[in-house]
């Protein structure tokens, strides 16, 4: 059954819808894909779902045919522009993925989040690398050991922060495993 968007209480008593930005984080290859897959499914209406790999299967549906390591910039740059746009949008819920490694990245989206008056429900599923790597193998986009390495030693500091307080740069985070992502519903998060 499809729920209806999340609302306030203005000031005035009247009730209005809240836009929020849930934004699922993990190692490339954690499951993020998945998980946002099935929050999607009987979503409230209006919900949109933002992840990379939609923008590389549009480009393949083209007919561009390049090897994923060549095709990333391109694919990460329209990302990029699609994720800003729907932000600012009037969807009441956008659903995104993204790894969270990047300080530098999280502050944007979060800043971003923030200007477009969005509430932000952080989800960070947390898999060992070596699942990560699988996860990445069965999609065919794997990353090199470099890279790969890169995104795991700032998902440890990531994940440090967000067990030790409670929250990554300032916002509450929920931290679930891999098998924690089965129980939970757009629902529950937007509560």
């Amino acid at each position: 059954m499809a729920q209806s968007a999340p609302v306030a209480t203005t000031p005035a008593g009247r009730t209005a819808p809240v836009r929020v930005l849930v934004l699922i984080g993990g190692l490339p290859g954690a499951g993020k894909t998945r998980l946002l897959a099935r929050l999607l499914a009987g979503a409230p209406a209006g919900t949109v779902g933002l992840d990379s790999e939609q923008v590389a299967d549009r480009l393949h549906a083209l007919g561009v045919r390049l090897p994923y390591r060549l095709l990333r910039p391109l694919v990460h740059a329209v990302h990029r522009v699609r994720v800003s746009r729907l932000l600012r949008g009037p969807c009441p819920v956008v659903v995104l993925t993204d790894p969270l490694t990047s300080a530098r990245r999280r502050g944007r989206l979060l800043r971003s989040a923030r200007r477009a008056g969005r509430e932000v429900r952080l989800v960070l599923v947390d898999v060992d690398p070596a699942v990560a790597r699988q996860g990445q193998a069965e999609r065919r986009r794997g990353l090199g050991p470099r890279a790969m390495a890169r995104h795991v030693r700032r998902w440890r500091t990531a994940l440090g922060q967000a067990r030790t307080s409670g929250s990554l740069d300032g916002v509450p985070a929920l931290v679930v495993t891999r098998d924690g992502t089965r129980s939970l519903s757009l629902e529950r998060l937007l509560d």
